[in-house]
């Protein structure tokens, strides 16, 4: 669960906050005028957090690719001009 501190109270107790983070794996979330800005989480967490991103755009971008091989099939069984076949493909993209 996340701890959260005011913009304030991090402006007067940073270290300490900080070192909550890091000793303790606290995600903290700090807030100003009650509104989330910004998150402090362990470096890890954030690794994490980066390897699992990268994990999802390389997924995501084998989907597009596959939907493109299969528009692009299609549109040769179909007798599609490059440029239809093209505009499809495009059209999946989005």
């Amino acid at each position: 669960m996340a701890k959260i501190v005011s913009s304030t109270e991090l402006q007067k107790r940073t270290r300490d906050i900080i070192d909550q983070a890091r000793t303790q794996d606290v995600t903290i979330v700090v807030e100003t005028y009650g509104k989330p800005m910004v998150v402090i989480l362990p470096y890890a967490e954030y690794q994490a957090y980066l390897a699992f991103k990268q994990r999802r755009q390389a997924a995501r971008d084998e989907r597009f690719a596959q939907v493109r091989r299969l528009a692009e099939q299609n549109a040769a069984a179909n007798g599609l001009t490059d440029a239809e076949a093209a505009a499809l493909i495009e059209e999946t993209s989005l």
